[in-house]
């Protein structure tokens, strides 16, 4: 059974980094990372986590989801959906009306499709700028 649970970053940032290592994937500075950071386990083994950016407006971000490499296959089935669902409660619940995310993964713009999101965008780059 899967259980959802927001946590702060302050709590969960050690766990966040040993999976990025796991995963080969360049750590997000602390700064960085918003302090919300959703997570789904089963059997008390965290499985995924997801920040979520809030600010001053009823519009919030989903941001990348990093995934245990170690749990097992059968711990994680169903898991992003139980969590992603837990997230839209979370901020709607919060006053947020939009939850906007990025995705080139199959398997998640499949799961957001799935959940009624409005693909807003085709054929372009996302870009960022290091200040």
């Amino acid at each position: 059974m899967h259980q959802c649970r927001l946590e702060n970053k302050d709590n969960f940032y050690s766990t966040l980094c040993m999976w990025w290592d796991e995963w080969n994937f360049p750590h997000v500075s602390y700064t960085s990372l918003p302090k919300r950071i959703f997570i789904v386990s089963n059997n008390d083994i965290d499985l995924y986590a997801i920040p979520v950016y809030v600010g001053d407006s009823d519009i919030c971000m989903m941001g990348f989801v990093t995934g245990n490499k170690k749990a097992e296959k059968k711990l994680r089935t169903g898991a992003l959906n139980s969590l992603n669902k837990y997230i839209q409660e979370i901020m709607k619940n919060s006053g947020y009306r939009i939850i906007m995310t990025i995705t080139g993964t199959p398997v998640l713009k499949k799961m957001f499709s799935d959940e009624d999101y409005i693909l807003s965008g085709k054929d372009y780059n996302e870009y960022i700028k290091l200040l």
